[in-house]
């Protein structure tokens, strides 16, 4: 901010101390910003200059050869300085021609400073006017921090935010926010829907901006079309050193915007960091209280559920509407963890996700969604009116899943989780069933489900296999049947299961299992001999071969505890 504010050389024409001096380079740079003065009495000056200095010299390291002036001057432009004052008479008569052209040519100032007029007279009142400016520019960022401050201490929302920049500013503005992927937009209304186009495709982006990655500027220049017109946009990140949180999105249709109004906003953007930051904890502590919540409503124990809906208006319960679990889970869990360096802040990032997208959809539906964040799942309690017929529904519960999907396909987290759905209940007293159901469904997706939801009526037998209760008699059953064929695959790196279960998928057509395992024929014959040999069973025996494949459908579930 300090390299941008200062006095102009017109400014310091205008000092009385300076009223005999004389610009030698024309007009042309005479609104160049003045940030510093310095002297220069040796040669090698350019390594001790800086942007926005005013340098102050005799001459005298170069009273020799006046002419190095030339080779001195593109140097000084190039560095960003502001001008060069020279004082003649002592040490040089004047200045060649040759040099005055180079800085006319360059628009560089090139003030001759009188014979008379020290430089304490000349350093004093610059750096005087220069401190006062930037106390000024200081006051008007406090001012405008302070007000920005007290909206968000009354707990002003993101659009009250936007209100309180753009009546500082006089701009069109957006403020995104990626924790719950909301935007605010201030602006005129024939542009409303061009900036909203903008911002979606900005959300998408996998760009990740933070102070660290930005250099110099805190922000990114890029223009858009608005209007028809070719309008600067400036994107300001809302960011920590370690997390983006948003950005501020600023067009400059109305007006530009000077450096201190940017040196405003980018003080402002860490500000509404913190704010969002509040709100996340506001929503954190929330969350912990509804998982409570969850916990008694969804427990079997019936104090636990006169308990919880003792509270249940806290959380926008209505005991008089129906209602279905959903359960969302992030799969693989431990792999993940053990695959990324920083194992909280991923599964953080990946929680934040999935609770943007479920608060987006909840909003756009009429039907009352409860939710809450448990560490590596979500529970989700779909309403519905009492009454409402069961298959449309499932349907409607399937549809909003599925849009669960689609989104976290945007976000790159589709392949993180898995979505079960239990039975709707009138009962509060039942939930807990809708509970389990959605559990069982989520634990027990096969394969070709993966991507997809799957509801607890269409499991098939694992509705049956699923129960906690018959897990000891399942494992004995799989060691009778299936175990021989898993040890013998693993010990010899065979495919005998992988061809069995195709096996059945292609309803003994050994022709059909080769086509689709791209495998000789031959090959496939040989196998199902070795099947037969290993688990002593008779395919043609229709008990033994239902035995064998239900022994697959245990496999499915229990080769997920590491068999």
């Amino acid at each position: 901010m300090y390299r941008s504010v200062g006095i102009t050389i017109r400014d310091l024409l205008k000092l009385g101390i300076l009223k005999d001096a004389k610009n030698l380079s024309g007009s042309a740079g005479m609104d160049r910003k003045i940030t510093k003065v310095n002297v220069m009495e040796v040669p090698d000056i350019l390594d001790w200059v800086q942007p926005g200095e005013f340098l102050l010299t005799t001459a005298y390291s170069i009273k020799d050869d006046i002419i190095k002036l030339n080779e001195l001057i593109p140097e000084l432009n190039k560095r960003g300085l502001a001008g060069l004052g020279i004082k003649t008479k002592r040490y040089i008569k004047e200045i060649p021609e040759i040099v005055l052209k180079t800085a006319r040519d360059l628009d560089f100032p090139l003030i001759e400073i009188p014979y008379d007029v020290s430089y304490a007279d000349i350093i004093m009142p610059v750096l005087t006017d220069i401190v006062n400016s930037q106390t000024t520019i200081l006051k008007q960022i406090d001012g405008f921090n302070s007000r920005l401050m007290n909206v968000m201490l009354k707990g002003g929302s993101l659009k009250e935010i936007a209100n309180a920049i753009h009546g500082g500013l006089g701009i069109s503005l957006a403020i995104y926010e990626n924790i719950f992927k909301s935007y605010e937009i201030i602006c005129p209304d024939d542009q409303k829907e061009e900036i909203e186009s903008i911002i979606v495709a900005e959300s998408n982006r996998k760009r990740v901006m933070n102070y660290k990655d930005t250099g110099k500027n805190s922000y990114i220049r890029t223009r858009d079309m608005l209007g028809g017109k070719s309008v600067e946009r400036i994107m300001i990140p809302i960011c920590t050193e370690d997390r983006n949180y948003g950005n501020i999105f600023i067009w400059q249709d109305q007006k530009e915007l000077s450096p201190v109004e940017l040196s405003v906003m980018e003080s402002a953007a860490p500000l509404i960091a913190l704010d969002l930051l509040k709100k996340l904890s506001i929503y954190e502590i929330e969350n912990k209280h509804k998982i409570e919540f969850f916990d008694d409503l969804l427990s079997s124990d019936e104090g636990r559920q006169r308990k919880a809906l003792e509270r249940s208006t806290f959380f926008n319960f209505d005991k008089n509407l129906s209602y279905s679990v959903i359960i969302i889970t992030i799969r693989d869990i431990d792999s993940l963890m053990k695959l990324t360096p920083n194992n909280t802040n991923y599964l953080h990032h990946l929680n934040n996700k999935l609770m943007s997208i479920v608060e987006r959809l909840s909003k756009s539906r009429k039907e009352k969604i409860i939710y809450g964040n448990k560490s590596d799942r979500m529970i989700i309690l779909y309403s519905s009116e009492l009454g409402k017929n069961k298959l449309e529904l499932k349907n409607e519960i399937f549809k909003f899943c599925e849009e669960v999907f689609a989104y976290a396909e945007i976000e790159s987290i589709k392949e993180n989780i898995s979505i079960g759905i239990g039975r709707n209940y009138s009962e509060v007293g039942k939930l807990w069933m809708s509970n389990r159901e959605a559990q069982r469904a989520v634990e027990n997706l096969i394969g070709s489900r993966e991507g997809h939801p799957i509801h607890y009526d269409d499991l098939g037998i694992y509705r049956i296999l699923s129960y906690e209760e018959l897990k000891p008699e399942l494992f004995h059953f799989y060691k009778e049947i299936l175990e021989p064929l898993v040890k013998y695959d693993r010990e010899k790196d065979s495919d005998l299961v992988k061809t069995l279960k195709k096996y059945f998928e292609c309803r003994s057509n050994l022709k059909k299992v080769s086509e689709e395992m791209y495998t000789h024929y031959n090959t496939i014959i040989y196998r199902m001999q070795r099947i037969k040999e290993i688990t002593g069973i008779n395919l043609e025996d229709p008990n033994e071969r239902l035995n064998l494949e239900i022994s697959l459908k245990i496999y499915d579930i229990l080769k997920t505890e590491q068999l």
